[in-house]
């Protein structure tokens, strides 16, 4: 489930069914500032606020917050007592502010969802004269996003600097990358999907998505790498028995996998997805992220 808010000043409460987890995403335009969350619980408990993030032009640092009953680990709210809304408390204005949490394990999942291929940008994760680095797939990833929705002017390594976590110690942080992309101008968040099904209502609707992905020796026919406990890729079409993406460390980039394959990798690795739209286009992002509540429910 997805909730978003747009131009939420400086505080912001999102409520939301009970969940064990959460992401939040944030967007906006100011080169410095710092985020708390306060965790509300189903045991009617909440928490003093816990420190998230802080950034500024030379750094961007994840705080990991926490207190006895919640804790904030890089970019994952995570409970031991379920949550029932997110509070914020921003020292800088926001454009937008997001919580995601992932769907029930006993969620039905939709069936069968096609999507003719998009014409995604490929880019490497490689680039030539960063050759050594072999952390850049979210930057990668990203970058591809973004100059699909016409941002042009951006590179991998200029991604792999404003996405880099000080406190992580590399550019995989999910709600930085969302962060990034929201201060080049379109609406950004990092959410759960429901596998790859879901997927292919925004790769359908024009919107390809970045997933996050992991496997085991044998479990992705076809991979760069034998296995990865966590790796970013675009997808930009589906049919019935294989995905096409733009894999940045494939070296064509362009490549399928088997659907069921890759479902499992994603799913297995969580479902987390960057989403990225053109910012008057909020209201259909947020309305596709949530498209399967009803199923759930049900």
């Amino acid at each position: 489930m997805l909730r978003l808010i747009e131009h939420p000043g400086q505080h912001a409460l999102l409520r939301f069914p009970p969940a064990s987890r959460a992401i939040v995403s944030w967007n906006t335009a100011a080169p410095s500032g710092s985020i708390a969350l306060v965790a509300h619980r189903t045991d009617g408990s909440v928490s003093e606020p816990l420190h998230y993030v802080r950034w500024s032009p030379d750094e961007r640092r994840s705080l990991d917050g926490g207190d006895a009953k919640t804790r904030i680990a890089v970019d994952v709210v995570r409970s031991d007592v379920p949550l029932s809304g997110i509070g914020i408390a921003s020292t800088v204005q926001l454009d937008a502010i997001a919580v995601s949490t992932p769907p029930p394990p006993d969620a039905p999942y939709p069936m069968g969802g096609r999507a003719a291929a998009l014409d995604v940008p490929k880019l490497t994760q490689y680039p030539p004269a960063h050759g050594d680095e072999r952390g850049w797939c979210s930057a990668a990833s990203l970058a591809m996003l973004l100059r699909y929705h016409g941002i042009d002017d951006v590179d991998v390594p200029d991604v792999a600097r404003g996405v880099f976590d000080a406190s992580y110690d590399g550019t995989g942080n999910w709600a930085f990358n969302a962060a990034y992309a929201g201060a080049r101008g379109v609406r950004a968040v990092a959410a759960y999907l429901r596998g790859l099904d879901h997927a292919a209502a925004f790769v359908a609707s024009g919107y390809p998505v970045a997933i996050s992905i992991a496997w085991e020796s044998g479990q992705l026919p076809g991979a760069p790498l034998e296995r990865s406990d966590g790796h970013l890729i675009v997808v930009r079409g589906l049919d019935d028995a294989h995905v096409l993406v733009n894999d940045p460390a494939q070296p064509a980039i362009a490549t399928r996998y088997p659907r069921a394959a890759l479902d499992a990798a994603f799913r297995g690795h969580g479902g987390v997805a960057y989403l990225v739209a053109p910012r008057e286009r909020t209201a259909a992002l947020v309305a596709l992220a949530n498209r399967f509540e009803r199923v759930t429910s049900a």
